[in-house]
C-alpha cells in the first residue's frame, strides 16, 4: 500500500546518524543514504523520488541551498535541518519551498513517520496513473522500452485517460529527462499566433511583436515537447510542423534563416487520425513523422482493477489531511459497477465531490454522483447529456451532478416536464424503428450514435414502453 512504499533519504554527511535512528527511519519505511554534497550533481540523483535531508550548515546560505535543490528536477522532497539559533533561516527556507524543517533533537519516530508520509503525499500529487491492472503493467514496460528510445510517439486514447501522464513517463525514461518537458495543447491554440507560439517569432514580424520571443520548440530544447490533441491543430502549421519534425530546424516568424532544434516529438490525440486524414483535415505525411511508434492507451473500463486504487490514490490526494477517507463496501460496488466513460478524469471529479459531501472518514455510495456524458455523433455535433449511473440507470435526481441536499424539495413540475420530453422521444424513436431495416439506419436517420439508440431503447423498456422489431424488407 501506499503507506508502506519504501522511500530512500539521501543524507548529508554532515549530520550524524547512528544505528538507533537507522532503526527509526526503517521503522517509518525509509532508507538512509549517506552522501558527500559536493560529489552530487543533476545526473547522480535516483531516477525514483527520494527525500533529500541537508544540513543548512552545508551551504553558506538559504540561496545557495535553494540553487543546489533545483538541481534535483523536481524529484526531491527537501527537508532541511537547522540549528536552534538558525529559525529566522528556516522561516526563509519554507518559504521559497523546502518541504520540511527539523530542528536539532526531533528525531522521533513521530516526526519521521510525519515526514515520511507527507512526502509520499506531495510525491504522489505529480502522478495520476495506476498500474495495478494486468493491461497497465504492460503499458508501462511498453513506455518504459520506448521511452528509452528517440522514436517519436503518438499516444491514441479516450479523453480523460492520462495520456499527459504516460507522455511524462515517456520522457522520464528516456535519456532527455535532465532536459524539460514542454506540453503544448494544440486545440488551445489561438490559430492566428499557432505558428508563433510553436516556433517563436523576432521582433516586429507583426503588430505587438515588440520583443523577439522563442517558441515552444526551443523551449523544450534538449528535452520533450509533448503535443496533445495533435489533430486540432491546422492544416496550414501542419505543414510547417512537418518539416520541423522532418528536418529538425524550425524558421521563427519574420526570421529568413532556419535554426537547428534538439527536441524529441511525443504526439497524442482522441481523433481517429485515418479518418482525419480521409477527410482532408490532417496530413498523412505528418503522421507518419509523429506516430514512428504508436500507443493505444485503454481507458479506465478496459483496465478495472486501477479503478479503486486510483479513487484511493484520489483520496489522498484532495483530502484535507485532517481525515483519513475510506470508501465503504456499498460506495466500493459502486464505483466498480459503474462503465466510467469519462475515464480516469471523470473518477477524479466524482471523488472530490464525494469528499466534499461526507461528514467523517466514510464514503459512502449516497456520496457518489457520476458526470453527465456528452454523446458525440459523428458529424462532431453533441446530443443532449447521458446519464450513465452504471447500476442505476434510472433518470433520477440523484444521478449526474444534481446532488439534492437534505430536506429539498422534488420540482414535480420538472419532473412532469422530464416525462413528457421522454414520451415524446420514444413516440420518434418508436416509429423510426419500424420503419428502419436496422439499428445502424435508424441511429443515422435520428442524427445520434448507435450507441446513444441502444442507451434509449433501454431506457424505454425500463419505461414499459415496447420497442419495435426491425422492418421486414421481402428477399433480406
Amino acid at each position: 500500500m501506499f503507506e508502506q512504499q519504501p522511500l530512500e533519504i539521501l543524507w548529508d554527511d554532515a549530520i550524524p546518524i547512528d544505528l538507533d535512528l537507522t532503526a527509526v527511519l526503517n521503522r517509518c519505511g525509509l532508507t538512509p543514504v549517506p552522501v558527500a554534497l559536493h560529489s552530487l550533481n543533476a545526473n547522480s540523483f535516483p531516477e525514483t523520488p527520494f527525500i533529500l535531508y541537508v544540513s543548512l550548515e552545508s551551504f553558506a546560505s538559504v540561496d545557495a541551498l535553494m540553487v543546489f535543490l533545483k538541481s534535483t528536477s523536481g524529484r526531491s522532497f527537501p527537508v532541511l535541518k537547522i540549528m536552534p539559533n538558525q529559525l529566522d533561516e528556516g522561516v526563509d527556507a519554507i518559504r521559497l519551498g523546502v518541504q520540511e524543517v527539523l530542528c536539532e533533537g526531533q528525531d522521533t519516530i513521530e516526526k519521521w513517520a510525519q515526514v515520511g508520509r507527507k512526502a509520499r503525499s506531495v510525491m504522489l500529487k505529480s502522478d495520476s496513473y495506476v498500474f495495478v491492472d494486468d493491461v497497465s503493467q504492460h503499458l508501462l514496460a511498453l513506455i518504459e522500452r520506448v521511452g528509452s528510445s528517440e522514436v517519436t510517439v503518438l499516444m491514441n486514447g479516450p479523453t480523460g485517460s492520462g495520456k499527459e501522464v504516460l507522455a511524462r513517463l515517456t520522457h522520464d525514461f528516456s535519456p532527455r529527462r535532465t532536459g524539460p518537458f514542454v506540453p503544448v495543447n494544440c486545440a488551445a491554440l489561438p490559430e492566428t499566433l499557432a505558428e508563433s507560439l510553436l516556433f517563436g517569432h523576432a521582433k516586429g514580424a507583426f503588430t505587438g511583436a515588440a520583443k523577439s520571443t522563442i517558441g515552444f520548440f526551443e523551449q523544450a530544447e534538449g528535452g520533450t515537447l509533448f503535443l496533445d490533441e495533435i489533430g486540432e491543430l491546422p492544416l496550414q502549421i501542419q505543414a510547417k510542423l512537418l518539416r520541423a519534425v522532418q528536418e529538425k530546424e524550425i524558421t521563427p516568424v519574420g526570421h529568413s534563416e532556419a535554426k537547428s532544434v534538439n527536441v524529441r516529438i511525443v504526439s497524442a490525440t482522441n481523433r481517429d487520425l485515418g479518418r482525419s486524414i480521409k477527410q482532408g483535415t490532417f496530413r498523412e505525411d505528418l503522421y507518419f513523422r509523429i506516430s514512428t511508434f504508436r500507443i493505444n492507451v485503454p481507458g479506465l473500463n478496459e483496465r478495472r482493477d486501477d479503478i479503486l486504487p486510483l479513487a484511493n490514490f484520489f483520496l489522498l490526494k484532495y483530502g484535507d489531511g485532517s481525515r483519513e477517507h475510506t470508501f465503504d463496501p456499498g460506495a466500493t460496488a459502486k464505483l466498480l459497477g459503474y462503465d466510467w466513460p469519462g475515464n480516469v478524469r471523470e473518477l477524479e471529479n466524482v471523488v472530490q465531490r464525494a469528499i466534499v459531501l461526507s461528514d467523517d472518514e466514510s464514503i459512502q455510495a449516497g456520496h457518489l454522483f457520476f458526470d453527465e456524458v456528452i454523446d458525440v455523433v459523428e458529424d462532431g455535433s453533441s446530443m443532449l447529456p447521458i446519464n450513465n449511473s452504471g447500476s442505476d440507470r434510472e433518470m433520477s435526481s440523484d444521478v449526474g451532478n444534481n446532488y439534492e441536499l437534505p430536506n429539498q424539495s422534488i420540482r414535480s413540475d420538472a419532473r412532469n416536464l422530464q416525462s413528457a420530453m421522454d414520451a415524446n422521444e420514444f413516440r420518434v424513436i418508436a416509429e423510426t424503428l419500424r420503419n428502419c431495416r436496422t439499428r445502424k439506419e435508424a441511429a443515422s436517420a435520428l442524427g445520434i450514435s448507435e450507441r446513444t439508440l441502444r442507451y434509449k431503447m433501454a431506457r424505454m423498456k425500463e419505461k414499459g414502453v415496447e420497442v419495435p422489431k426491425r422492418r421486414m424488407v421481402r428477399g433480406i
